[in-house]
């Protein structure tokens, strides 16, 4: 069970109950609300709240940094299925002073040596390690985005919320 690959886990083939099915599709005709729900009450304070609340909250861009990190760590883990190619190159330079046994000085005698020097290699993914870390990698970024947009609707039905607290304990105050 510990060496199960990817391709080879077994389908469960559960029956979801029909009322389950129902109440995830929803009756015929019913759509999700549109990703600006909140213009729906057309009141422009709570537009400019939600928005604010988008491009300056913390959580999110904690959240969108963690995406954006998981989809580097899943670059990083799939490079592992390409080759590895390593490029050296080097000079060495070097004089020497000659003189001659009469003690007259030559020129002497200058030296450069260059050299380069390149390889090849791979991997082979005979058990299906590296494939695997990759997929798991990419899962995981996947999951990073959905955890991005969770941050997100919990924060906008949060400044919804504490909105219409606020509008309600306003009316209190009035009828009071």
């Amino acid at each position: 069970a510990g060496c199960i690959l990817t391709q080879d886990i077994p389908d469960p083939a559960l029956d979801v109950p029909q009322g389950y099915k129902a109440a995830r599709l929803g009756r015929p005709g019913d759509a999700l609300p549109t990703l600006d729900w909140w213009r729906g009450f057309r009141s422009s304070e709570l537009t400019q709240l939600m928005e604010e609340a988008q491009t300056v909250n913390l959580d999110i861009a904690a959240a969108v940094a963690r995406f954006r990190q998981a989809d580097a760590l899943a670059r990083q883990a799939s490079a592992a299925l390409l080759p590895t190619v390593n490029l050296n190159g080097s000079e060495t330079y070097s004089r020497t002073s000659g003189s001659s046994a009469s003690g007259l000085t030559n020129g002497g005698r200058e030296v450069v040596n260059y050299n380069a020097s390149l390889s090849a290699s791979y991997q082979l993914d005979f058990w299906g390690q590296n494939r695997d870390a990759a997929q798991a990698a990419e899962e995981t970024a996947v999951a990073n985005r959905f955890d991005r947009e969770v941050v997100a609707l919990t924060t906008l039905t949060s400044v919804a919320n504490a909105y219409f607290t606020v509008l309600a304990t306003q009316d209190r105050l009035r009828t009071a």
